[in-house]
């Protein structure tokens, strides 16, 4: 420790006089410090200061600081703005970190305002104390802030010490070049840190004062669509109006494209929404996304709204085609063998019983051909005289009157109660049989995966994919080519079943034994993303996502499925305002 230091050092621990304001000690400040640490539950302390000039004062108040809380066992360090930035490890290592900035010039102002421009502000909790100076140059900045100097986002979590001021405050910004306060504690010297609230940070912070929200939207989708007057419907529409209401935003929704959004391969550019989001040109994307780790590198998610399972819809086989096969399918395999081991057995027995053990080939024939004709419901042109033989003729009659009756109530049977089946089972049936061509939405992320994929199977079935350009780039599109064409269709249980009643053909599926999470889209690292996963768990605990998905996700129910009712759907209002005010009611009750 140099001379200076250590001399001030002295000179402060045996006055008395605080190293800060008038009417604090260096105790009260390492007591409200902690006090916050623990607040935020921080897993350490980190003490930054300029490193532009020597400020006596600073380093000899870090010093005293540091000392004692490594006397409680809290983890402190005390580093300059520079090794902030430039040292990665501070940003993404330290999980959590309280940072605490001392600011009293608009020197270090200005230091202060250039290093948040430069690190991402919502990774560590900020702990800002304006300390007193000649003249206290930065009081009316620290009471009535300007803009955004110091860079703040809506999950930015900054608490304020004005000086000696009672009232501690949250500065945080929404999307607009100003900052937003919010009173979150008091305390005394001597009486510490008295937190005014128990709400948590995004039920305290939930008020997006109007910003506006560019929404970009799937065309076509069967979960989102745009009204006449530009409000939003279907789940995740209503979903998004309802956000807009409890926070506080507007929703601007865009031009709907054709594309929910995959990379391309040759210049490495997104398209569709998801490119979009991860471009800036919007700020929600609102469709049924798949979230995949392809698109987690340039979006962030929300909760998943819907989880499903991916299935391979293909057209019902007609029940009308029955094959030649079907003809034997009246009895099992193990009927029709004991039928041909009895026809074969029986004229052997007739003639033994004949001849009196001695065997002829002419009439083994001949007896071959009486059982025949019995079986096929013939007579016989002279029925014998000897009583063995015409038991065991009549044996052989009733036998057949019994075969025939069962045939013909179990052919009767299969002919008009049918089982339609698909002529496979599973994927790897599918990929063998090679008759079915593949189809997924373009670019998608279901065509990722099946262009990507190392599974045998799945390669397999990346053959069969139609070429990309026939692809169909909506719900309607891809049942269409389902009925009209032999084809699979690779989507999840919950889209199919959003049009299931105005499907223009049946269809029958097999599982794929996959399951996809659907949710809306974010930019990356965005600061809405918690609140609004907040929101959506608050929907979800209180029941309003169970019950905009029975209004509006169609179960299934093919029976009454028809063109009309297809070219309908297509056509159909959105749910009518009475319905939109119902549901709407239904959203935090207690507010």
């Amino acid at each position: 420790m140099s001379p200076k230091v250590l001399l001030a050092f002295l000179f402060f621990l045996f006055t008395g006089i605080s190293v800060i304001g008038v009417s604090v000690s260096t105790e009260d400040y390492v007591l409200l410090i902690s006090e916050v640490h623990a607040y935020y539950s921080a897993s350490c302390v980190l003490f930054v200061q300029s490193g532009n000039y020597d400020d006596l004062r600073v380093s000899t108040m870090m010093h005293t600081w540091s000392r004692e809380f490594s006397r409680q066992g809290i983890l402190s360090l005390s580093i300059s703005f520079t090794d902030l930035v430039e040292n990665k490890r501070y940003q993404h290592q330290v999980v959590r970190p309280l940072l605490v900035i001392l600011l009293s010039t608009w020197e270090t102002l200005e230091e202060f305002a250039k290093v948040t421009r430069r690190v991402n502000v919502s990774l560590p909790v900020w702990f800002v104390i304006f300390m007193h100076a000649p003249g206290n140059p930065l009081e009316d900045f620290c009471k009535n802030p300007v803009g955004n100097t110091f860079n703040l986002n809506f999950s930015t979590e900054m608490l304020i010490l004005c000086y000696d001021e009672a009232i501690l405050q949250e500065w945080y910004a929404v999307q607009d070049n100003r900052t937003r306060t919010f009173n979150l504690a008091t305390w005394r010297p001597g009486q510490g840190l008295y937190v005014t609230t128990k709400k948590s940070l995004y039920a305290r912070r939930s008020d997006l004062f109007g910003t506006v929200f560019r929404v970009g939207t799937v065309k076509d989708s069967p979960f989102i669509k745009t009204t006449k007057n530009g409000s939003l419907t279907l789940l995740f529409g209503e979903v998004v109006m309802e956000l807009s209401k409890t926070m506080n935003f507007t929703p601007k929704a865009l031009e709907p494209v054709d594309a929910y959004g995959n990379m391309n391969n040759k210049d490495h550019i997104w398209n569709g929404v998801i490119g979009q989001v991860a471009y800036g040109e919007a700020d929600f994307g609102v469709a049924e996304f798949t979230v995949t780790n392809h698109r987690l590198a340039v979006v962030d998610f929300t909760l998943p709204l819907v989880l499903s399972r991916n299935r391979l819809y293909m057209k019902e086989p007609s029940a009308a085609n029955i094959q030649w096969s079907g003809y034997f399918k009246a009895f099992n395999p193990e009927i029709w063998v004991m039928i041909i081991l009895l026809i074969i057995t029986t004229p052997i027995l007739l003639t033994v019983m004949k001849t009196k053990g001695c065997i002829s080939g002419n009439i083994v024939s001949d007896n071959y051909i009486h059982v025949w004709g019995i079986y096929c419901q013939q007579g016989l042109s002279e029925f014998p005289s000897d009583p063995s033989l015409r038991l065991a003729f009549i044996s052989i009659f009733v036998s057949a009157i019994i075969v025939s009756a069962a045939y013909s109530a179990s052919l009767i049977s299969f002919l008009t109660v049918t089982s339609v089946s698909l002529p496979f089972s599973n994927l790897d049936d599918f990929a063998n049989d090679g008759s079915y061509k593949l189809i997924v939405f373009v670019n998608s992320a279901d065509y990722d995966m099946f262009a990507t994929s190392k599974d045998s199977v799945i390669m397999k079935m990346m053959k069969l994919m139609k070429p990309q350009e026939q692809l169909p780039t909506s719900l309607y599109n891809g049942f269409e080519q389902v009925c009209q064409e032999k084809v699979a269709f690779y989507t999840t249980e919950v889209i199919k079943n959003a049009i299931s009643t105005y499907l223009p053909c049946k269809v029958n599926f097999i599982e794929t034994g996959r399951s996809d999470s659907l949710a809306m889209a974010l930019p990356k690292d965005s600061p809405f993303t918690g609140v609004l996963n907040y929101h959506l768990q608050r929907f979800q605990d209180n029941g309003i996502m169970h019950r905009l998905r029975e209004l509006f996700i169609t179960k299934q129910n093919t029976s009454k499925a028809s063109h009309t009712a297809y070219a309908s759907y297509r056509n159909a209002s959105s749910v009518t305002s009475e319905e939109r005010r119902r549901y709407a009611s239904m959203a935090y009750p207690w507010v």
